[in-house]
């Protein structure tokens, strides 16, 4: 089994900034350009972490996976192209990214989430946040927009989906990383 404990740490980390950028658009519900940016930093390590769930799957998964994992990249980069774009004040780095982004991330992470739950190395678990880490973010984010109104950048409570799907990943590769240790062998005394 393939060390993921690299992947772990990331997953958390995304997890926390996931978190509190969810919270301080709560706080502070005027969408904030500075968000687009701290945003990057989770949104990254998000597209590790996806990249290590490959890693520890990838003999069990076949090409489904592989064409899910590369929609879901090419989608994580072109929204992130957008986010540079709000802060660049580049109109046509935003038009490009939406709707292409979320478009192709959405439609990698349901392929590459039905191919991680087939493969049955992760817990299913891994394989139904995948598929449904877009519709919970949308989710959260309608449903808390009675405080914090739905805005194209620069607000983020709906991220909270991600931040949970992220922090699943994280106990799912922790889960195989320890079944696929060698048991220590006890001998009575």
């Amino acid at each position: 089994m393939r060390n993921t404990s690299p992947y772990v740490t990331m997953a958390v980390a995304s997890f926390l900034g996931w978190t509190a950028l969810a919270v301080e658009s709560f706080i502070t519900p005027p969408p904030q350009d500075y968000r687009d940016a701290l945003i990057l930093i989770p949104w990254t390590l998000y597209a590790i972490v996806i990249v290590g769930v490959h890693q520890a799957q990838r003999e069990r998964t076949g090409g489904f996976a592989v064409i899910g994992l590369v929609l879901t990249l090419a989608g994580m980069a072109t929204s992130a192209v957008g986010n540079v774009g709000v802060l660049l004040g580049s109109q046509a780095m935003v038009a490009v990214s939406f709707p292409i982004g979320p478009g192709l991330f959405s439609l990698g992470m349901l392929l590459f989430g039905i191919a991680t739950f087939r493969a049955g190395i992760l817990p299913r678990y891994a394989g139904v946040m995948l598929v449904l880490a877009q519709p919970l973010t949308i989710g959260i984010g309608v449903a808390l927009s009675w405080h914090v109104p739905v805005h194209p950048h620069g607000s983020f409570t709906g991220g909270l989906g991600h931040g949970i799907t992220v922090l699943m990943l994280a106990i799912a590769l922790v889960r195989v990383q320890r079944m696929g240790e060698p048991q220590q062998a006890t001998v009575p005394r």
